[in-house]
């Protein structure tokens, strides 16, 4: 089956949330009065805030013009941009911003928000830590760092980054709950506690029946999301990004090599990705062999496909569905999860044997194929 090609559609929210702006720099010319450009940036900023983004944007757009080596009016645009839904004009000037202060954390910060939004997680986290460096007190680049590194399976630094942001946020802070959930699920997932429902192939069934009766009435996507992994038996915590519209969820699987499964949803976006994510990581001699498995069972792969950081040798296995322009069913989110399953079910074994530097790539790979192919599974 061809793969389909994935799109990243661009739509303007119906509520813009208000980013953390530049600061309103009020530079003193003769007489004390405020530049040009200053005074643009401030009603670019009063325009944002109460949701004329068009208007913010054009603002901001005026004020580069006048002053394009002032970093502020270029960070702002990008908020407002990422709010409108121009993820690409947002990463392009959250980069002119930290071209010109390369010191100034928030762009760093954003800008790593919105390179997760293409799926650059790499590149996302890799801003995230420039954010972090530049600016230790900020909670929210901490609590963002933790769900992306979540994300990547690399538990023990999500859970570093979730204690510290809670350590040193205020007790009112808004991400405190989803914090929290992220960091309580992570642990249930370094425990190694086995979800109910996934122990065992009767209890998956058994799942599978449960998802199928919530294929009822039409509801919001993340109603779907949320349903559907409850009906399968998942024990999961929820992780929400409102500023760029991402909801995560994290699910507790220890069974094997399967460490946990995550969901990301972008209603905006209108994407769902499902995140099969294993441990152990491969020891850097053993990497070559395991991208050359990575790319022999992707080869032909109808539904999703592995994916391996050869920075650090971790693996997951990932199915992605772009909605746009139509409703998320829970009969499609079910079968994306079952999808993942029923895959990582075929190449688990073999993938653990390569990983351990027990088998090669080809011969392990053509093993796993080839006992799915007798059972029917493949």
């Amino acid at each position: 089956m061809p793969r389909p090609t994935q799109k990243t559609a661009s739509k303007t929210p119906a509520k813009p949330t208000t980013k953390r702006a530049a600061p309103r720099r009020r530079v003193a010319e003769a007489g004390g009065a405020i530049p040009p450009w200053a005074a643009l940036n401030n009603r670019g900023n009063r325009k944002q805030e109460e949701g004329d983004l068009d208007g913010a944007i054009d603002d901001f757009t005026e004020a580069i013009d006048l002053a394009p080596e002032e970093h502020a009016p270029k960070y702002n645009r990008g908020n407002a941009r990422s709010l409108a839904g121009d993820v690409e004009g947002a990463l392009a000037d959250y980069t002119e911003a930290i071209d010109l202060a390369p010191a100034f954390a928030p762009a760093w910060q954003r800008r790593g928000l919105t390179k997760q939004r293409i799926g650059d997680l790499l590149g996302a986290i890799a801003d995230l830590d420039e954010a972090v460096r530049l600016d230790p007190s900020e909670p929210s680049a901490f609590g963002e760092r933790a769900a992306l590194r979540a994300l990547r399976a690399d538990f023990a630094g999500a859970v570093e980054d979730c204690e510290r942001a809670l350590e040193m946020a205020p007790p009112d802070w808004h991400h405190r709950q989803r914090t929290q959930n992220l960091l309580d699920t992570i642990r249930k997932v370094a425990g190694n506690q086995r979800t109910e429902g996934m122990d065992e192939k009767k209890s998956t069934k058994k799942g599978r029946k449960g998802a199928a009766k919530a294929a009822e009435a039409p509801q919001t996507a993340r109603m779907v999301v949320e349903e559907m992994l409850g009906a399968t038996g998942f024990s999961f915590a929820c992780s929400e990004d409102n500023t760029e519209g991402y909801i995560d969820y994290l699910a507790a699987a220890k069974q094997g090599i399967v460490e946990a499964f995550a969901v990301r949803l972008s209603e905006e976006l209108e994407r769902v990705v499902v995140y099969v994510l294993f441990e152990p990581k491969a020891k850097k001699e053993l990497r070559a062999e395991l991208a050359e498995f990575v790319t022999r069972a992707n080869f032909g792969m109808g539904d999703g496909n592995f994916e391996m950081d050869y920075e650090d040798g971790s693996v997951r296995f990932k199915v992605a569905l772009d909605y746009s322009d139509d409703r998320l069913t829970p009969i499609l989110v079910r079968n994306m999860l079952f999808d993942a399953m029923d895959t990582t079910e075929v190449y688990a074994d073999a993938l653990a044997k390569v990983i351990a530097g027990k088998a090669k790539a080809k011969s392990a790979v053509r093993a796993a194929e080839k006992a799915a192919m007798e059972s029917g599974s493949l």
